[in-house]
């Protein structure tokens, strides 16, 4: 059990830098999404998505 913790961390780890590298796609002012840039949009948004990956890893745990 201890090794399928592992490898979903390993795994939710590599996601989140692999979706943060891709910086030259989400650094853009255009579109706008409630007034703001789409930089802060794709922040919001992957502030989610890990949170999500790592609660996932957590219950992979339990």
């Amino acid at each position: 059990m201890k090794q399928k913790y592992y490898i979903a961390v390993l795994i939710a780890l590599l996601l989140d830098i692999i979706l943060y590298s891709v910086f030259p796609l989400y650094n853009v002012v255009t579109p706008s999404i409630g007034g703001l840039p789409f930089f802060y949009v794709y922040q919001i948004i992957m502030l989610a998505v890990t949170t999500l990956i790592y609660l996932v890893a957590a219950l992979i745990k339990g």
